[in-house]
C-alpha cells in the first residue's frame, strides 16, 4: 500500500498575534505516491532552507505536492528528485519568495508539474529545473516582481504570465536541444517591465513573448 503523508499547518483561527507568529516547516520525504499539504497563514512563515541544510525535498515518484501561504515575507524552499511528481505552490502577499530546485547534477526530473500562482508586491521567484517532460508555469499578479529561471533543456518547456508594473524575469534554456528541446511563451501586461530570453542549444528553438505597456526592454538570444 503507498503511504500518505498530509502536513497542515493552519493559523488562521489564531489571535492576531500568534497568527503573525513565524513557523518553519521542514519536510523530507522519500517514497512514492505521497500527498504533502502545507497551509500557512500569516508572516516571516518559511517551509525549507537550503541555506541552512534544512531544505524540504522530497525524492520519489508520483508523490503531490501543494504548499500554500497568505501573508508577508514568506519563504517556499523546496527540492523535488524523482518522476510524475506534481508540485503546487500558492502564494499571496508582499515580500515572499520562492525558491524550487527539480532534479541537480545527479538526478533529473521526468514527467513533473510544477504552477506557482502568486498574487502581490516585490516577489522573487528563484527556480532550477533539470529533466525531461517537464511542465513548468507561472502566474504572477502584483509589482515589482522579480522571476529568475534555468531550464536546462531536455525536452524543455516554460509558461510565464505576468500583470503588473516594474516586472523582471529572466529565463535561460541553454544545452543541446534537438527533439522538440526549448520552447517559451510569456504573455506581460503592464509597464517598465525588463525581460531577457536565451535559449540556446542546437535548434529547436520556440520563444513567444507579448508585452503589452511603455518602456519595456526585451532581449532575446536563441542559438549560438
Amino acid at each position: 500500500m503507498p503511504s500518505k503523508l498530509l502536513a497542515v499547518l493552519i493559523l488562521a483561527s489564531m489571535p492576531l498575534t500568534a497568527a503573525l507568529a513565524e513557523n518553519k516547516v521542514y519536510i523530507e520525504q522519500v517514497g512514492s505516491s505521497n500527498t504533502v499539504n502545507i497551509t500557512q497563514v500569516g508572516s516571516t512563515n518559511r517551509v525549507g532552507n537550503s541555506g541552512l541544510n534544512q531544505e524540504s525535498k522530497i525524492t520519489g515518484s508520483s508523490n503531490t505536492l501543494t504548499t500554500s501561504q497568505t501573508g508577508s515575507s514568506n519563504i517556499i524552499d523546496y527540492t523535488v528528485m524523482g518522476s510524475s511528481n506534481t508540485i503546487t505552490k500558492t502564494v499571496t502577499g508582499d515580500t515572499n519568495q520562492i525558491t524550487f530546485t527539480c532534479g541537480d547534477g545527479q538526478s533529473a526530473c521526468t514527467n513533473v508539474t510544477s504552477t506557482m500562482t502568486i498574487a502581490g508586491d516585490t516577489n522573487t521567484v528563484t527556480s532550477t529545473i533539470k529533466g525531461s517532460n517537464i511542465t513548468n508555469t507561472l502566474s504572477i499578479t502584483g509589482d515589482s516582481n522579480t522571476v529568475t529561471q534555468s531550464i536546462l533543456t531536455n525536452n524543455s518547456t516554460s509558461n510565464i504570465t505576468i500583470v503588473g508594473d516594474s516586472n523582471t524575469f529572466t529565463s535561460s534554456m541553454s544545452g543541446a536541444s534537438a527533439g522538440s528541446g526549448h520552447q517559451l511563451l510569456a504573455l506581460v501586461t503592464g509597464t517598465s517591465n525588463t525581460h531577457a530570453v536565451t535559449q540556446s542549444g542546437t535548434v529547436n528553438t520556440t520563444v513567444n513573448v507579448t508585452t503589452n505597456g511603455s518602456s519595456n526592454n526585451v532581449t532575446v538570444n536563441t542559438g549560438n
